[in-house]
């Protein structure tokens, strides 16, 4: 059984988290980059996928919401068509960057409140899906398990990452909880990891009612905002080699 375990990170400006970073990238996989729209500045941003290659970690763009003061978390009023030419200059810009900086981007992963739609709405998942296609039709898609994004993005030939999460608290509808209900955040490190393992090895899930669903597993999601996160990702990798899980990147056809 393969594991990815992915990171949002080069979400801060300056340098004000970048030791932390490079520490958080020794035990994930592969990284989802802001590119400089909802959070992220270039130095940031090179400094971030420069960090990645030293590590052998897979490069993505974290596309979001233009709403740094809601760190891209708050709904947007955007035409279908605004949505595509706003992932389409997002992921473009950490391709040229990736690509001169000597790596190659891997995948693309929304951000905050342009994630929870794109599952839901099956139009803004088609605008996001020709985005990512017009830059690279071989670059993976990170997308909520079961969301419609997962099916419109392999409806047009992508390869689909379904991903899951160690610290959020899931709908009975498989959606996300609301980061404004209680309990939406897994903030205890055995919370974390008992859902971890459910969702790996069970591809099951408890939801906030009390309810179970069930839910593929390709990449899992940590933030490295979270308390202990660090600890959190050791504790993952002797997890995943005590249950015979192998933590490795997801490969691009």
């Amino acid at each position: 059984m393969k594991l990815d375990i992915n990171c949002d990170m080069g979400e801060e400006f300056g340098r004000s988290r970048w030791g932390e970073d490079l520490g958080i990238m020794r035990w994930i996989t592969s990284v989802n980059v802001a590119c400089g729209v909802h959070a992220g500045d270039p130095h940031v941003i090179a400094r971030t996928i420069e960090g990645a290659i030293r590590h052998n970690v897979k490069i993505g763009a974290h596309p979001g919401y233009p709403d740094m003061q809601g760190f891209g978390r708050r709904s947007m009023n955007l035409s279908l068509k605004e949505v595509y030419e706003l992932v389409l200059y997002q992921v473009s810009a950490l391709e040229g960057m990736t690509r001169a900086l000597g790596g190659r981007l891997h995948h693309v992963k929304l951000h905050g409140a342009l994630y929870n739609e794109a599952a839901e709405r099956p139009e803004m998942a088609e605008a996001v899906v020709r985005a990512v296609c017009d830059v690279r039709d071989d670059l993976i898609l990170y997308a909520l398990s079961g969301s419609a994004l997962v099916h419109i993005g392999l409806e047009h030939g992508l390869n689909v990452a379904e991903e899951v999460f160690a610290d959020r608290a899931y709908l009975p509808t498989g959606r996300l909880a609301p980061r404004d209900l209680e309990g939406s955040v897994l903030i205890s490190k055995d919370e974390q990891l008992k859902q971890t393992s459910r969702l790996v090895l069970e591809h099951m899930v408890e939801t906030v009612d009390g309810s179970e669903i069930e839910l593929a597993a390709d990449t899992l999601c940590i933030h490295s905002e979270s308390p202990d996160c660090l600890s959190f990702l050791i504790e993952v990798h002797k997890w995943a080699k005590q249950n015979g899980v192998s933590i490795e990147p997801i490969e691009m056809n």
